[in-house]
């Protein structure tokens, strides 16, 4: 039977749904509707679980911090005696004492190597007992086979594995390293060594001067060759059977590094953190420094991780964790700091080793609270200039920029070890990036000549970049600050001197107020009140509406010689400014009169460092600054600036009177207790190169680099007399010894000559001096240290001498702590580290204290010898 229109029953009757199925249609939505309500509770969940788990970690950081000091407390009330520092949470340092180490017994989780698991949740990993006994076995010439063992390292910058290659009659528990060697590289990335390379103990030197030297007989000297020049220097009575190739051991000696004066602030932005702990983070050279200025103690505590200098660091939302990042030691200039030859005592000892030479750019994160690395982030070509922590997800991610050629930022799930995406942020230097802390995943970075907004996509790792623009004519070269407001808004200062308020999503401004920092905008920051803080090159802190940009207040000045503020960091109701003159501030906005040093700096580099007395330390710098300090108080005593840059120093026997050696050719006397001029004159117009006090009297002497030596006396009337002058010498000298009596002098030339001289001018044998007791060690060939300077081919760059100990600075930022004197070409040293570059001056208070400074990276650190 048909139905009109053509349609048939059956797909009438199928077009109708049967009830069952509308009721399953009715469950199927449901079922949609409440996984969809479930998946947005589980992420609320989620995200709450993570912020208590955050609060957890403060807590235990903040409890930690109460029963060290709780501890503190019972050891100064047992001992009855002050403490010199707040914390004991240092590690021991390692002794260098017949090759043999130490490690930390304290409860501290052990930091993790470069190959720790990628795929890790946790922050922790448990490592291996530092503590087992290791009896030595005699050395016997390592051969292949059986008697080597191939020992898993890890992996690479690249992923891939490294093994190395040892002798098992080098060691002394051949059974652990073949256990380590033969087992899966799985368990060997989950080893965890607690290292400590700030101190290196080294057994044997390796010589990169192939010519040898031989003790001569017949006129009392030894020869030595620097620089491809034969020095002859003159070895005391009693050393006749001196051998050059024989074995010296190190000092028995435990050295720890007390306390750093130095910031680096004048060409790094966003360098200081504050912890909950009251702890301010900043950063000196390859160490960052965590300083307690919640109260009048300044104890310190020091991360030293790094290999190269330090030039960021950024603290993650849970306020326990640091990101840390370094430049790159793979240059010319920066040559490796290791040199070692010593048997290779444990698996430990390897990975140390290869940790300490992992001189490639990285990031580190690491634990405040212990002190510890978590994870190493590697592959980078060049220094790491600038870290910073993801805001809206807890941390989860990390930017990076570096300063390679392409400028490239690149994010990163830290915690996986894992780089997401990448992309080349610009053309030329990136100043500074940072995460917006409302809108997820937008990245605001600026630098010399661009200012842009990235969006990331997490999951395709991709950067899509937005150059914001400048409307109207008077458009800045440079931006060179930048905060966000409390409203989510992007704050920037620029060269122009302009303060300008962004919409992060369209890119361009809303408001802004010109010409408020003449010479521009350097530091910009929000307070806890909601005001803007602004500070400028006229050394000018100014506080702001951030709504309208009118000013609430009187501005505060800061004093000329410290510089113009670089960043400025609220804390609780004070705030820290560090300034262009590597200098450290700190009080309350309300009372700017009452601001605080936490750090003197200088903009130039150091020059000269010297101790004076036992509680005195002298430093000079090329910006023509003198600074007497306190080492006992932590402070600055008096300051000087004069014109011209001191490039050198000394101080007289009854430390009252200092003597400075300019640039320009002037010299200068100073009473240090009355700070007025004794005396000066003008040399000429080539620079003084070297001073020096007698250990007698009040006679001094001059050398310029004409080069000629003058020597001086201020008689009784104070007239200057000179007592002689010396010309024709082979080249300029750089520095001067008086023997104890004041009867000879020595001195040390540009071009490796050893010269001595009689107190009338007369030049001598160095027969004629072997046996005369110094007072001083500036000379760098004197026989206590003149084999270190064969064996490094003249890399020595400062000596200093306290009884049988001798420390040498070394061009690679090293310092060397030797017997003395030096009797071997391959002589045991423990070697310290934690300078960047060149170490200038080395200076002993006593055999137990020692201080050392760097010139380029202006660091000053103070070094305990037990």
């Amino acid at each position: 039977m048909s139905i009109s229109n053509g349609w048939s029953s059956s797909s009438i009757i199928s077009d109708v749904l049967p009830e069952e199925e509308f009721e399953e249609v009715e469950e199927d939505e449901l079922i949609l509707s409440d996984n969809d309500r479930l998946r947005c509770r589980v992420e609320e969940l989620e995200k709450i679980v993570l912020a208590q788990r955050n609060e957890i970690l403060l807590l235990q950081s903040s409890t930690v911090e109460i029963l060290r000091r709780l501890q503190n407390l019972e050891i100064q009330e047992k001992s009855r005696s002050p403490v010199s520092s707040g914390y004991n949470s240092l590690p021991r340092r390692i002794s260098g004492s017949k090759s043999t180490y130490s490690v930390s017994p304290s409860s501290q989780p052990p930091s993790l190597p470069r190959h720790a698991h990628a795929n890790s949740k946790s922050l922790y990993i448990n490592g291996l007992n530092n503590n087992e006994e290791m009896a030595p076995t005699p050395r016997r010439p390592p051969t292949r086979g059986s008697d080597m063992v191939n020992v898993s390292v890890g992996k690479s910058a690249r992923g891939s594995p490294m093994r190395k290659w040892v002798s098992t009659h080098d060691m002394k528990d051949t059974d652990r390293f073949r256990r380590l060697s033969t087992s899966s590289e799985a368990s060997t990335s989950a080893t965890t060594i607690t290292m400590n390379p700030i101190v290196n103990s080294v057994r044997r030197l390796s010589t990169r001067n192939n010519r040898t030297c031989q003790f001569s007989t017949g006129n009392g000297q030894l020869p030595i060759f620097v620089s491809g020049k034969s020095v002859q220097v003159p070895v005391p009575t009693g050393y006749e059977n001196i051998d050059p190739t024989a074995d010296q051991d190190p000092p028995s000696v435990k050295v720890t590094l007390k306390h750093v004066y130095s910031y680096r602030g004048k060409d790094v932005r966003s360098n200081i953190e504050v912890l909950p702990t009251g702890e301010l983070v900043f950063f000196s050279a390859n160490l960052v420094v965590l300083m307690n200025i919640s109260g009048d103690d300044r104890s310190q505590r020091i991360y030293h991780g790094h290999t190269c200098d330090v030039k960021c660091i950024a603290l993650h939302p849970n306020k326990i964790l640091v990101a840390s990042g370094q430049s790159s030691c793979h240059s010319s200039e920066k040559a490796l700091k290791t040199e070692h030859t010593s048997p290779v005592e444990s698996p430990e000892e390897l990975v140390r080793q290869l940790e300490m030479e992992h001189t490639e750019a990285h990031v580190r994160i690491w634990d405040t609270v212990k002190l510890t690395t978590l994870m190493t982030l590697n592959g980078f070509e060049k220094g790491i200039c600038h870290v910073a922590f993801s805001r809206t997800d807890s941390g989860n991610l990390l930017a990076v920029v570096d300063d390679s050629l392409k400028h490239t930022m690149s994010v990163w799930s830290w915690q996986k070890g894992k780089r997401d995406g990448e992309v080349k942020a610009a053309n030329d230097v990136v100043f500074e990036c940072k995460w917006h802390p409302t809108i997820r995943n937008l990245i605001v970075l600026y630098g010399k000549g661009h200012f842009s907004f990235f969006n990331y996509d997490p999951a395709t790792g991709v950067l899509v970049k937005s150059v914001a623009t400048f409307e109207g004519r008077d458009k800045p070269k440079t931006v060179l600050s930048l905060c966000f407001g409390g409203d989510g808004q992007v704050v920037t200062g620029d060269s122009n001197g302009t303060i300008s308020i962004w919409d992060p999503k369209t890119c361009k401004t809303i408001k802004q107020a010109h010409s408020v920092h003449p010479g521009g905008v350097y530091s910009l920051a929000l307070a806890k009140s909601g005001k803007l803080l602004s500070g400028g090159k006229d050394r000018m802190i100014s506080e702001w509406d951030v709504n309208d940009l009118v000013r609430s207040r009187r501005p505060i000045e800061l004093p000329d010689e410290k510089g113009f503020p670089r960043v400025i960091l609220q804390n609780g109701n004070d705030m820290v400014i560090g300034t262009s003159s590597n200098s450290l501030l700190h009080g309350n906005p309300e009372n700017p009169a009452n601001l605080a040093s936490l750090i003197e700096g200088d903009p130039g580099d150091l020059t000269c460092l010297l101790t004076c007395g036992t509680n005195r330390l002298i430093t000079t710098s090329q910006c023509g600054t003198v600074r007497i300090w306190n080492h006992v108080e932590k402070k600055v005593e008096f300051t000087k600036k004069f014109m011209d840059s001191v490039e050198c120093v000394d101080v007289d026997a009854t430390q009252t009177h200092l003597i400075l050696g300019f640039a320009g050719g002037l010299w200068n006397v100073t009473n240090i207790a009355k700070h007025h001029t004794i005396e000066e004159k003008k040399e000429g117009a080539a620079p003084i190169t070297a001073v020096k006090f007698t250990p007698t009297g009040s006679t001094f002497a001059v050398a310029t680099k004409d080069p000629s030596l003058t020597i001086y006396r201020i008689d009784v009337s104070k007239n200057l007399l000179v007592v002689s002058r010396i010309h024709h010498l082979p080249s300029p000298l750089i520095a001067i010894d008086f023997t104890e009596d004041s009867q000879f002098l020595r001195g040390q030339s540009a071009g490796a000559h050893l010269l001595f001289w009689s107190k009338t001018g007369e030049i001598c044998d160095g027969s004629a001096v072997r046996d005369v007791k110094w007072a001083s060690s500036r000379v760098k060939l004197c026989f206590e240290t003149a084999l270190v300077a064969h064996s490094s081919n003249g890399q020595v760059s400062t000596v200093s001498l306290a009884d049988d100990v001798a420390a040498v600075g070394m061009e690679n930022g090293t310092i060397r702590i030797y017997q003395s004197p030096v009797t071997s070409v391959t002589a045991g040293f423990i070697e310290l580290l934690g300078h960047g570059k060149l170490v200038k001056g080395v200076a002993f208070t006593s055999k137990s204290q020692l201080f050392s400074c760097s010139p380029t990276d202006n660091s000053i650190f103070e070094w305990s010898l037990e």
